[in-house]
């Protein structure tokens, strides 16, 4: 679950069905779930072995450290590297084995029995055990680090071999599947942890996953091998990832037109339809649990007053963005969260009512209006293009707003120490269940402090206990409904729209696929 995922899972029962969005879909030859019709008879062919696989993506990692991070580039990432003990499957409905081949929970669902592989080891050759994984997991619940631990109930993990492990929970705890498939929870090996030191072992991780990072320039790729004490050594077919990173929209898709790279992220809207008619590629436009917004720093006077907040809201006429700006790829939101189990859909938007945007604002504390520095990506077209619209949107409530674009990470550091009054980004989730996003972005008494917008509001922090707790999921459901409707109404952030995934792949690239949960495994992808 990222900031923007800002990261970055299932925290519900399996096999709960979920809305999704895709538009446009029918006129780029794509399958249902946005997978290219010619990819679907490639995946048919037998996989072949070999060969490196450069993705170009937006921004660099910013550490291997397997519990601190939260941006996606850091996530998905360092899922190529570790493992967890089971993780969401493709669909985004369910739960798979990955470092446990199978588990079992009692009746009542205060025990969870994980059997680990018991040839699983990782990349240095070592065995995976049952200590590690404790290790892991306690470093995830007390970390002072660890944005993850409210994932999580009171609980004992108990070892009874090297290869079981015991959850012992003292409370219920419905979203238990889910955080387990949190990126959080990537297993390392306790001893060479230990050794390295946390800020040494991110920057040189050692997991069990299918590739082994092995050299890493920073800020331009990194380089990947493939992982040969892999659990299934029928796999990854390729030898070598290249993460490249190329922040700027049209030199990044310029490459993947000419072949230089096989898969080029975040394809800009405006080059959608023209892409996927280009000889040798197409773009993939896949469902995936993701909201965009600026968000307000709250503790700064400008935005302390729900009315100003609500005010932008009102203010910016979202459709007429997603027109001009996404080409009418994405939706305006009903809620916080992306549109995902659980999400408020019956609700309305904020309908685009200037009268009613210089109302709240003539009532509110700032009713004079005021100047507000924004920060955006730089290299970010769609981004800088919406906050150049919203610029002038925001003019009749008298607020001048001047923008700042910085290079990813500054943003992302400047957001994390709450020094910025007005920011974008957007929110992926890991998970298939809301769980973590209503401790992200909802809770103020998580350790993100609701994205770092310093928003608290006592009423949401108790309903976001409240619904960890319940197993029945008509009442869940109720009682994240009734918290949206609160963050809804306080609006910490200027909510824009949820869009699908836009990846432009090279038509010699197989098996690559983009998950609900926005990342990707590239065990099973090969080159013809």
């Amino acid at each position: 679950m990222e900031r923007r995922r800002i990261g970055g899972a299932g925290c519900g029962p399996m096999g709960i069905g979920r809305r999704r969005l895709l538009q446009g879909a029918g006129a780029l030859g794509l399958a249902a779930g946005g997978v290219p019709l010619g990819l679907q008879a490639a995946r048919a062919a037998a996989p072949t072995r070999g060969g490196t696989l450069t993705m170009a993506r937006t921004a660099d990692v910013v550490s291997f450290e397997p519990v601190v991070p939260t941006d996606n580039m850091s996530i998905w990432a360092k899922l190529l590297v570790f493992q967890m003990l089971i993780r969401s499957n493709q669909k985004g409905d369910g739960f798979v084995p990955d470092l446990a081949e199978s588990w079992e929970a009692s009746t009542d669902k205060r025990t969870y029995t994980f059997h680990l592989r018991q040839n699983a080891l990782f990349s240095d050759g070592t065995p995976v055990t049952s200590a590690d994984v404790k290790f892991s997991f306690t470093r995830v619940l007390t970390d002072k680090d660890s944005w993850a631990a409210s994932l999580y109930p009171q609980m004992d993990i108990v070892t009874p071999d090297p290869h079981t492990v015991v959850f012992e929970l003292k409370q219920d705890w419905a979203p238990f599947l889910a955080a387990i498939s949190t990126h959080a929870a990537c297993i390392t090996p306790e001893a060479t942890f230990k050794k390295m030191g946390a800020s040494a072992f991110g920057e040189k991780p050692i997991g069990s996953g299918p590739f082994i990072m092995q050299d890493w320039r920073k800020g331009d790729r990194i380089l990947m091998v493939r992982n040969p004490h892999f659990w299934d050594p029928s796999r990854p077919y390729l030898d070598q990832v290249i993460l490249s990173v190329i922040a700027d929209d049209n030199v990044r898709m310029l490459k993947l037109q000419s072949g230089e790279i096989d898969i080029g992220s975040d394809v800009p809207f405006s080059q959608i339809a023209r892409l996927s008619k280009a000889p040798g590629m197409s773009v993939q436009l896949a469902t995936y649990d993701r909201i965009d917004w600026f968000q307000f720093n709250v503790k700064s006077p400008k935005f302390a007053d729900w009315q100003v907040r609500q005010a932008f809201n009102y203010a910016i006429d979202k459709q007429a963005i997603i027109q001009a700006a996404l080409f009418g790829y994405g939706t305006v939101p009903t809620s916080f969260l992306p549109r995902m189990m659980d999400a408020d859909t019956q609700d309305p938007p904020y309908p685009y009512d200037p009268a009613k945007a210089k109302t709240l604002m003539a009532a509110s504390s700032m009713a004079d209006g005021f100047s507000v520095t924004c920060t955006t990506v730089s290299g970010d077209t769609v981004g800088n293009q919406v906050a150049q619209i919203i610029q002038q949107m925001l003019l009749p409530l008298k607020v001048k707003m001047s923008i700042t674009p910085l290079e990813t990470n500054t943003q992302y550091n400047q957001l994390a120490t709450g020094k910025y009054e007005m920011a974008w980004g957007y929110m992926t989730s890991d998970i298939i269940d809301p769980c973590e996003l209503v401790a992200y972005a909802g809770a103020g008494d998580e350790g993100s402090d609701a994205v770092w917008t310093f928003y608290n509001n006592t009423k949401v922090d108790a309903l976001a206990k409240q619904g960890l707790a319940e197993l029945d999921p008509a009442k869940r459901a109720a009682i994240y409904l009734q918290m949206q409707r609160i963050i809804w109404h306080d609006a910490p952030f200027l909510w824009l729209y949820w869009t699908p995934a836009r990846t432009g792949v090279r038509a010699n690239v197989h098996g690559f696929q983009v998950l609900p949960t926005g990342n990707y495994w590239l065990e099973d992808v090969w080159k013809s």
